[in-house]
């Protein structure tokens, strides 16, 4: 029999791209448990109507306070409960509590749920990212590591209490643990983000929120930020050739710092920012948030060639390599994020040029400069299960 999913979005989710679950789900297709438990006669043959409303409401309510001091509901899981992911496998719920807790202790995580979906008779299934920071002693350049994924939980019919808690990584296709699975995929991954070296400076940034963590790249929404912003010579060049004049002469990366140290009608300084976007035929330094809006940035010096206006923020790809951001490097980078989203079925905005952020100054050793490149996507489900 055929059922109908039953979804709980959280928060706003922009519109969804038809082709890009038929990509995703032909490919990756991933490991998920057979449906947990079987109907007894005395129970409902499917949670369904209000009481299944009412399920979702509570275990995502619940799930919000997966790492903060409150913690999980016990009472909503069984005492045998069984909880599985790329690295790990318990068997009882004093297990993974235990799993919790170290994570808690350890790694500092934050976890966000965007959505929760009926997906089998008595099952539920929710996406979610989290991320976590690594203790400063042994791993000294501070790596920060992010997955998303999807929980597929079992629920019993006479008890409502969850009885197998089945975890998938998006980065990976061969799900579930490694031990059993015998696939190295979910270890490679830890051990990637772990060692990649590249640094973001200790400056201020635009906030934004993985939704995807793939193994070749990222699917971001970032809130609206206010930059400052004046035109170059190249209109398609990404990095260098960004970053080095102006159409009335002089260079843009001065002119922006200038302005940002004082260099305006209120000689005001400001605090440094990071990343530097380029691309478009323009260079963005990001306003520090204690800029409200453009009204009350200093007003930039007449003839200077430099605007502050707010960035509406959105939903972009983002591919991230090390190295001296050259025009070549970054174009080819750029190659390799479209070939990505094509596979994927997911659609660039036509409108919007790939823009490149670069996090570093030029002391910085080229294996540890952090360099993004940005491709904004013309629409995203964040909620959907498939990858």
């Amino acid at each position: 029999m055929t059922h109908h999913a039953t979804t709980v979005a959280l928060g706003a989710s922009p519109a969804a791209s038809p082709a890009r679950g038929r990509a995703a789900s032909s490919r990756r297709a991933s490991a998920r448990p057979l449906r947990a438990v079987e109907s007894s006669s005395s129970a409902p043959a499917r949670l369904e109507g209000e009481a299944l409303q009412k399920y979702m409401a509570t275990m995502a309510e619940d799930l919000s306070h997966l790492f903060d001091d409150r913690g999980i509901d016990k009472s909503l899981y069984a005492s045998d409960v069984s909880f599985e992911d790329p690295l790990t496998k318990y068997d009882n719920i004093d297990g993974y509590l235990f799993n919790i807790a170290m994570l808690k202790r350890v790694f500092d995580p934050t976890y966000t749920m965007h959505s929760i979906e009926q997906t089998g008779d008595w099952e539920i299934s929710t996406r979610w990212t989290m991320s976590m920071s690594l203790p400063p002693v042994p791993f000294f350049w501070a790596p920060q590591l992010t997955f998303t994924g999807t929980s597929v939980m079992g629920v019993d019919p006479k008890t409502l209490q969850v009885t197998k808690h089945f975890d998938t990584w998006d980065a990976i296709d061969q799900q579930g643990f490694f031990l059993s699975t015998g696939s190295p995929q979910g270890v490679a991954e830890v051990l990637r983000q772990i060692f990649d070296v590249t640094k973001q400076p200790d400056l201020e940034t635009p906030d934004y929120l993985v939704l995807r963590r793939y193994a070749e790249y990222e699917v971001r929404r970032y809130e609206p930020f206010l930059v400052a912003e004046t035109r170059t010579v190249a209109d398609e060049r990404l990095a260098a050739g960004g970053m080095t004049g102006l159409p009335s002469g002089g260079n843009p990366f001065g002119t922006l710092a200038g302005y940002l140290f004082g260099g305006n009608e209120s000689k005001e300084s400001m605090a440094m920012t990071t990343p530097v976007f380029t691309g478009g035929g323009k260079m963005q330094f990001v306003m520090p948030s204690s800029v409200r809006d453009a009204s009350a940035a200093p007003r930039p010096n007449e003839g200077s060639g430099v605007e502050v206006r707010q960035e509406p923020g959105g939903v972009f790809a983002a591919r991230r390599f090390a190295g001296i951001a050259t025009d070549e490097l970054a174009k080819r980078e750029e190659e390799k994020l479209a070939e990505c989203l094509s596979r994927d079925g997911l659609v660039r905005d036509a409108a919007a040029p790939a823009s490149l952020a670069q996090y570093n100054d030029p002391l910085t050793n080229p294996v540890q400069r952090r360099n993004d490149v940005l491709i904004k996507l013309e629409s995203f489900d964040v909620g959907r299960l498939d990858k």
